[in-house]
């Protein structure tokens, strides 16, 4: 099982107003095919704080409406597992 950071979401969802380098639109791309592969059936797991900050940075980016989807879809995944964060 991989470990889903915050970043990955913020790669394949967030919409810069500027041009992206080259760099940067690759790893959008693969930002993209690792949530294709999670909405395949690709196991995961990520945090409470790490879905927190993804919720926090797409606001911005993301309407209302979508960011609910998107975090609800995630919270009902069963690939999806997501954890709280201990010491």
């Amino acid at each position: 099982m991989r470990f889903l950071d915050a970043n990955v979401f913020i790669y394949a969802y967030y919409k810069p107003k500027r041009e992206l380098t080259e760099k940067e639109k690759q790893m959008k791309e693969h930002a993209k095919e690792i949530i294709r592969r999670i909405n395949e059936g690709e196991e995961v797991i990520t945090t409470v704080v790490h879905l927190s900050e993804v919720a926090n940075i797409l606001k911005r980016a993301l309407s209302m409406e979508d960011l609910y989807s998107l975090l609800i879809g995630l919270l009902s995944m069963d690939n999806v597992k997501i954890v709280d964060v201990t010491t």
